[in-house]
C-alpha cells in the first residue's frame, strides 16, 4: 500500500467493516506480499468521511489511511494473480493499493469484496444524522483461527506491472489534507433552488413587528429605524 507511516491517525467515530488482509508493496517492477498479519478497516471519521485503513495486526498500528469519497474508487480481485489478491483502485487519480486476503475462508472473499464496495460508496452522512443500521452486509467472525500467514504470502505471484505503476502507489495518514478538501468541494453539487413549502420558518416569519418592536424600543436607533418597519397598532 505504498510507503508506511506510523503517525497518529484521527480517531474514528464508527467502524463499519474489518477483515484480515496483508498489504503488498513494490519491489522494483514486481508487487510482493508483506508477510505481516494485517487488518483492513473501513470506518467513518470526522465530518462523516469514510476511511480505508490498513493496520499491522500484531502492533495494532494504522500504517495506511485513505479517505474515500462515494464512487471515487473500486475494490476488486486481481484475476492475473495466482492467489487471493485484491486491489483498491481510484478512478479520480492514479492511486492503487494491493492487498492479499488472510481470512481462513476463501469462499467469503467475494462477499467481503461486495461489502467493501458497499461501504465506500455510501453517501456521506454525519453520524448524528443517521441511525446505525441494525445489520450490515457482512460481519467477519471473530473465531481468530490463525493459519501460517507467512507461508501463504510466499505463494503469491503478481505479474510485473511496469515501472510507471510504482509512482502510482502512495499513502497518507493524519488530518484531512488540502487535496481531500478539494475532492470534498468537487463532490458538492449545486443547491436545490426549489422552495420547500415545509422547509420551516422564513425571514418574514421571524422579522414581525410584534417581535422586533420590543427590541427597538430599548435601542437609541429607534427613531432612525422606525420608518422602515411595518406599521403596527399600539
Amino acid at each position: 500500500m505504498g510507503s508506511s507511516s506510523t503517525a497518529a491517525s484521527p480517531a474514528m467515530q464508527e467502524i463499519l467493516l474489518e477483515f484480515r488482509a496483508g498489504k503488498m508493496t513494490f519491489d522494483g517492477k514486481k508487487v510482493v506480499p508483506d508477510s505481516r498479519k494485517g487488518l483492513v478497516r473501513i470506518a467513518r471519521g470526522e465530518h462523516g468521511l469514510i476511511h480505508f485503513q490498513w493496520l499491522d495486526r500484531t502492533r495494532n498500528v494504522v500504517e495506511d489511511d485513505q479517505i474515500v469519497f462515494p464512487h471515487e474508487a473500486v475494490f476488486e480481485k486481481v484475476n492475473q494473480a495466482s492467489g487471493r489478491v485484491y486491489i483498491l483502485k481510484f478512478n479520480t487519480d492514479d492511486r492503487k493499493f494491493f492487498l492479499w486476503m488472510q481470512e481462513p475462508k476463501a469462499e467469503e472473499d467475494s462477499q467481503l469484496c461486495n461489502s467493501v464496495n458497499y461501504f465506500i460508496n455510501r453517501p456521506l452522512v454525519f453520524v448524528n444524522e443517521e441511525e446505525l443500521d441494525a445489520s450490515v452486509p457482512l460481519q467477519v467472525s471473530e473465531d481468530m483461527v490463525e493459519d501460517d500467514v507467512s507461508s501463504r504470502a510466499g505463494n503469491l505471484v503478481v505479474p510485473n506491472l511496469g515501472g510507471e505503476a510504482i509512482s502510482d502507489v502512495t499513502s497518507s495518514s493524519g488530518p484531512v489534507k488540502l487535496e481531500d478538501l478539494q475532492r470534498i468541494f468537487s463532490n458538492i453539487g449545486p443547491a436545490d433552488i426549489t422552495e420547500d413549502p415545509d422547509g420551516g420558518l422564513g425571514l418574514g416569519d421571524i422579522l414581525k413587528p410584534d417581535l422586533i418592536m420590543p427590541l427597538i424600543e430599548t435601542l437609541p436607533l429607534e427613531q432612525r429605524l422606525a420608518p422602515y418597519l411595518p406599521e403596527r397598532s399600539y
